[in-house]
């Protein structure tokens, strides 16, 4: 069954599921990143996480990321290596 790892959070009072994409996932279209999206949201409420889906991925070196305009400043204030530390769960499908 193949899955992806996520980190699963409640910070700020908000239920996080974040998800670290490959670099390309940057450059695909507008439409295709939200359709991911989408899809990884529909399939975290199937395996039971409670939250709403953030992308994270690596831009030559630097975390970059596409999550709620309110959680900006959180995901600036955090490295992908903290991100991969907090790695607690996985979305199956």
């Amino acid at each position: 069954m193949p899955s992806i790892p996520v980190a699963h959070l409640h910070e700020q009072g908000q239920d996080m599921v974040i998800v670290i994409m490959d670099s390309g996932f940057a450059r695909a279209a507008p439409n295709h990143q939200e359709a991911t999206i989408a899809q990884l949201q529909a399939l975290a409420k199937l395996n039971g996480l409670k939250g709403t889906i953030a992308m994270v991925w690596d831009a030559d070196g630097k975390m970059d990321y596409l999550a709620p305009q309110p959680w900006h400043d959180f995901f600036r204030s955090i490295t992908l290596d903290d991100v991969r530390s907090r790695i607690n769960a996985e979305i199956k499908w």
